[in-house]
């Protein structure tokens, strides 16, 4: 269940942040991901990137995570498989939610900036997602697993 649920919500929402309208889209990690993004046109090749590759996301928004709040990986899906939200962790440990969005912010304006560079986005599709990461973001963190 938290698999699902958390990537959902992180890759429908945070990363393709509305740029797979039948663009060239680019589902951009937030975390060095060794893969790179098929430079197609459609949603259908959008989703069949994120379902090759929606492990390494899960890995990396936990591992972003983790980190910002001070705990392992591991802690961590411990406390969302009991029933908290990534906020709630944080607060446990005296790290506020914010500091965990932006610490996913700024993973996924690395990888929007790596794409826009290697020509997988536009700068436009860049600013549209980069413009809904922050409260999409927000809404992950502070989802009950």
């Amino acid at each position: 269940m938290l698999k699902k649920t958390l990537a959902s919500i992180v890759i429908g929402g945070v990363l393709l942040g509305g740029a797979a309208s039948g663009a060239t889209a680019y589902a951009g990690t937030p975390a060095s991901a060794t893969a790179t993004a098929p430079a197609s046109t459609g949603n259908q090749q959008v989703r069949t990137w994120i379902r090759a590759h929606r492990r390494q996301i899960r890995k990396a928004v936990v591992a972003i995570s983790a980190k910002a709040i001070g705990v392992t990986p591991s802690a961590l899906v411990t406390e969302l498989r009991s029933g908290k939200s990534i906020a709630t962790v944080a607060g446990e440990h005296n790290v506020s939610a914010q500091t965990v969005v932006n610490d996913l912010n700024s993973a996924a304006d690395a990888k929007i900036t790596q794409a826009v560079a290697a020509h997988k986005l536009t700068s436009a599709q860049a600013s549209k997602i980069e413009a809904a990461l922050p409260a999409r973001l927000a809404k992950l963190v502070n989802h009950t697993f």
